[in-house]
This record gives structure tokens, C-alpha cells and sequence, in this order.
């Protein structure tokens, strides 16, 4: 069996162009595993590339590079745990926030406000859970064969998209 997906079942999963793929490889962004012919690799991402790729792909339409740059770096500093997946991230001014509850969330903008007393910019990049659920709908859409044995999603802590749902 496959450890991981295919380039196609990645852009199937991901709705990422092959090209943005190539593009996310140069940059060493998310590299893949690459097996074979040098010139025609079979080219395979693992699952939480594969998260990463639809994190991309979700929040591009309305943060920057290097706003995605942070949640990625959220993500991967806390090991994908799926303790923080049914709360959201909150971009207040630059700085990222996991919002577990709203009543505490107040008082987090009025200190990241400092001297504007409240005044700031706020973006809700949105819960990983729904991208993972997102993920679990494109997978049964494009039928990709094991995707919750590739997907590690018992083997690794991730939690089945019917579990986040609760």
C-alpha cells in the first residue's frame, strides 16, 4: 500500500494546480518525496503535506504568503494536534491567536490593541478541523482508494472527520 498520495491524488485532494505544486517544491515549501527516474520522479506527499497543500489552497483568496507562512508554522510547531482543530485561528493585527473561547478572545484584542484601545484588524483564518473535513469530502468525491489509512488518521492521533464533527 502507498504511504502517502500521488501528485494526482494531490491535486484532486487540494484543488492545487500542478504548476503551484512545482512552484511550492522550488521554493522548499512543501517538498515532496521523490522515488525513480530523476528526470520523471514519482513524486508522493505525505499526509500532513497534504494538509498543509489544502491549508495553502484555503487561505490564499485572502492572506499573504507570509501570513500562510505563520499558520504553517502553527501547525508544525504543535504537531497537528487535533486538541486545537475544532477552535480557530485569528489573525489579530500580524500576530496569530488559536481561539478556544470567545469571552477570553475580548480581552486578547484589547491587549494586542495596545495604545489603540481596541482599534485593530482582525481575520479569521477559520478552524483546521473544517480543512481536514474539507479534505474527507474531496477524497470520497474523487474516490481515493485508503484515504483514512493514508491520511494516518488513527495511527498518528488525527481523529476521523466524523469525530471533529462533534
Amino acid at each position: 500500500m502507498l504511504n502517502g498520495f500521488t501528485r494526482q491524488e494531490t491535486i484532486a485532494l487540494t484543488g492545487i494546480s500542478s504548476s503551484r505544486l512545482s512552484y511550492l517544491d522550488r521554493t522548499n515549501l512543501i517538498t515532496p518525496q521523490k522515488f525513480g527516474n530523476r528526470k520523471r520522479p514519482k513524486i508522493v506527499y505525505t499526509w500532513k503535506q497534504v494538509l498543509e497543500l489544502k491549508t495553502i489552497e484555503r487561505l490564499s483568496e485572502n492572506l499573504s504568503l507570509q501570513e500562510i507562512r505563520k499558520v504553517l508554522s502553527f501547525l508544525r510547531e504543535r504537531d497537528y494536534k487535533t486538541t486545537f482543530f475544532k477552535h480557530s485561528l485569528v489573525f489579530v493585527n500580524s500576530q496569530l491567536y488559536l481561539v478556544e473561547d470567545l469571552k477570553n478572545f475580548g480581552l486578547t484584542v484589547l491587549e494586542a490593541s495596545g495604545k489603540n484601545k481596541g482599534q485593530v484588524v482582525i481575520r479569521e483564518v477559520g478552524a483546521v478541523g473544517d480543512i481536514i473535513t474539507e479534505l474527507w469530502e474531496e477524497a470520497q468525491k474523487h474516490q481515493v482508494l485508503d484515504f483514512d489509512k493514508r491520511a494516518e488518521v488513527n495511527s498518528n492521533g488525527f481523529e476521523s472527520q466524523q469525530q471533529l464533527a462533534i
